[in-house]
């Protein structure tokens, strides 16, 4: 089988690559690779930890292709191994498509799987590979830093899976998976520890959108409606209490309204009587007579 893993620098492609390096040493497979650094001793010593090999174990299932026979790789490599190849698009261009160790090298991946032959292949973009070894590729693996979300993720990446070399169609998987510090002893990539990369641009970072400040501040008010202000804050869930309330209140002005007051019955029993009179002088005097409770008032 013949997998591609690609993506830009730091990506998490080698990563990955080297987890599988890992897995199959751990099966007793043999390895044959260019990885840079998988030769050094420090992290030939942390190989040997993760996969429990001896230093003999080591040397007979881990080895290590030169850059000249990168060309003709398939000579250098014994049946039944697992060849996993970094850059590959700077040995077999597809550029370079007409040339010799293009042809062979596609000729080889054409019947690869006769002697049992797994094939990493490791570029930054699947369509710099020659055009005859990408029409073989079973799998290709896409890897995206997750550097969106700013420093809150940098232990993650995106890994997207695409059956064949078609990479401009949906992926058929997506997953975020998250890097492990034991494997990177294991290699030296160009994040490592002696390499620091500079930003020269600033990256959309998601979480310094505005809407993210308002999200705090509708939430904080979210909370003193609810428990505050409505119902549920003082215990009235469905509002009865309320009810109750605005009913005893209705009750209280009805009762206030009562019967009618001493000076309302005062007024209402008033019988005015007037009556006209003439004097002797001529005088024409009129007189009121007010009947209160059976009593009279003349005024």
């Amino acid at each position: 089988m013949i997998i591609c893993f690609a993506g830009t620098p730091g990506s998490g492609k080698t990563y990955e690559a080297v987890k599988k390096i890992l897995d199959n040493l751990c099966m007793g497979r043999v390895v044959y690779t260019n990885i840079d650094g998988m030769d050094d001793p420090q992290c030939q010593e942390m190989i040997k930890c993760v996969c429990g090999l001896s230093d003999f174990g080591l040397s007979r299932h881990l080895k290590f292709l030169e850059h000249d026979q990168l060309e003709d790789f398939w000579n250098h490599i014994e049946p039944g191994c697992l060849v996993v190849l970094d850059e590959i698009q700077k040995v077999f261009s597809s550029r370079e498509w007409q040339t010799e160790k293009n042809k062979l090298f596609g000729s080889w991946a054409s019947t690869h799987r006769h002697h049992g032959f797994d094939v990493v292949l490791i570029t930054q973009h699947i369509e710099r590979i020659d055009s005859a070894v990408r029409a073989l590729v079973e799998w290709t693996y896409v890897f995206r830093k997750v550097n969106f979300f700013g420093g809150a993720v940098q232990k993650k990446y995106i890994c997207y899976s695409y059956a064949g070399d078609e990479t401009r169609t949906a992926p058929l998987s997506k997953n975020i998976r998250t890097y492990d510090q034991g494997v990177f002893l294991c290699y030296k990539s160009y994040t490592g520890k002696d390499v620091k990369e500079l930003g020269i641009m600033k990256h959309v970072n998601v979480l310094k959108h505005p809407v993210f400040f308002a999200i705090p501040l509708v939430f904080a008010f979210t909370i003193y409606m609810v428990f505050f202000k409505s119902s549920l804050g003082t215990g009235d869930l469905f509002g009865s209490g309320k009810a109750l309330s605005s009913l005893d209140k209705a009750k209280t002005q009805v009762a206030g309204l009562g019967t009618p007051s001493d000076t309302d019955q005062a007024i209402a029993d008033h019988s005015p009587s007037i009556s006209r009179q003439t004097t002797a002088g001529g005088r024409v005097l009129f007189t009121n007579r007010l009947s209160v409770q059976g009593e009279q008032n003349v005024q």
